[in-house]
């Protein structure tokens, strides 16, 4: 009965986590083109009379500390995981160095058009589930990115982008 407490209570951790990776990394991948900077950070460079690129950096500020406390928080929870022996100490850190990779690769989707990153993320997705299952990780454990990658995979990660 704790098992399937467990279950419910994991499942949907993992899926907020993943869709607020996926609204991190959106926000990340349409503030690094320099020459193009979001609306927002316009309209607030425009009202306030500041410098846009000043005003982009406080964007980059912000969004590296949530990232960074989220990877913190996705790797606490990958060594509960390792405590439950539900994964070992290399699986974890295999999924945490995929997650950089899985990261790096998004990244590079940044210029292309929103069907064609669509469509890149979904193979990107499936890369991801083959890969855990070659690993012999359970997919139900770490959410469909590791970190949480699919919080709202498809949404959030396109809405910064187009």
């Amino acid at each position: 009965m704790l098992n399937k407490v467990k279950k419910k209570i994991i499942l949907p951790t993992v899926l907020a986590l993943s869709v607020l990776v996926i609204g991190i990394l959106a926000t990340n991948v349409s503030a690094q083109d320099s020459s193009n900077y979001p609306p927002i950070v316009q309209k607030i460079a425009e009202r306030f009379n500041l410098n846009v690129s000043d005003v982009q950096e406080v964007f980059d500020e912000e969004r590296d500390e949530r990232r960074a406390d989220m990877y913190a928080h996705f790797a606490e929870r990958l060594n509960d995981l390792i405590a439950e022996g539900k994964l070992t100490e290399a699986q974890k850190e295999a999924i945490l160095d995929k997650h950089e990779e899985m990261q790096d690769k998004m990244e590079e989707l940044k210029d292309l058009s929103h069907d064609e990153r669509k469509e890149k993320m979904q193979a990107l997705h499936e890369e991801f589930r083959v890969w855990l299952d070659v690993q012999g990780i359970d997919l139900t454990l770490v959410g469909p990115f590791g970190h949480g990658f699919t919080r709202g995979f498809h949404k959030g990660f396109m809405m910064g982008m187009n």
